[in-house]
């Protein structure tokens, strides 16, 4: 096998274990984080690596063609695993309220039993660009709270705060835009079906 072969299989076969690496930190972040705040500038740094990763994959696998079962369950979850141990830190080192942590995670659960409904159904739910605006403004108002000081004259604590009650009306609206995508859907599924079966 050519080096230029053998490159190329290892770029096609990279998303997969992005997904992996971006899952592999969340225990690293677990136990650095809480451990002193000088820890808590590096953190946000692997955070915002890892949350680059997603990019980075995504565009990896459409570009070689290997969007692959695996690799689209692993992304969202890797994501949302990413997201709801790095608010339960925040939660925990009083960097962000309890209730806001509380409620995006749970948003994310709720998301979750939405698709898992619609999969039983062999329904398909596209990500709608208010899922990802919110993902992109919640990984940054995490970053920002991870850091939770004035740096260089930047205010990272306001902005991260801003951040994520905006990134919370777009999760619930996002939530709500599922929550209704997934009914229209099933109403649709079932009146072709009703009508089959007539």
């Amino acid at each position: 096998m050519s080096t230029l072969s053998a490159t190329g299989q290892w770029l096609k076969h990279l998303p997969n274990k992005l997904t992996i690496a971006r899952i592999l930190v969340i225990p690293l972040l677990l136990v650095l984080y809480p451990l002193t705040d000088a820890l808590h500038v590096p953190c946000a740094v692997v955070f915002a690596l890892a949350s680059a990763t997603d990019l980075l994959d995504g565009y990896l696998a459409r570009k070689y063609g290997n969007v692959t079962p695996l690799g689209a369950l692993l992304d969202p979850i890797a994501d949302k695993m990413l997201v709801a141990a790095s608010l339960v830190l925040l939660a925990n080192s009083g960097a962000v309220p309890a209730l806001l942590a509380g409620l995006l995670i749970c948003r994310d659960i709720g998301v979750n039993g939405i698709r898992l409904m619609a999969m039983e159904r062999n329904l398909k739910i596209e990500v709608s660009d208010f899922g990802k605006l919110k993902t992109m403004v919640l990984l940054g108002a995490i970053f920002c709270l991870m850091i939770n000081q004035r740096i260089w004259e930047i205010p990272f604590r306001e902005i991260g705060m801003i951040s994520l009650w905006i990134g919370l009306l777009l999760s619930l609206y996002s939530a709500w835009n599922y929550a209704e995508r997934f009914l229209q859907m099933s109403k649709i599924d079932l009146n072709s079906h009703g009508k089959s079966g007539l």
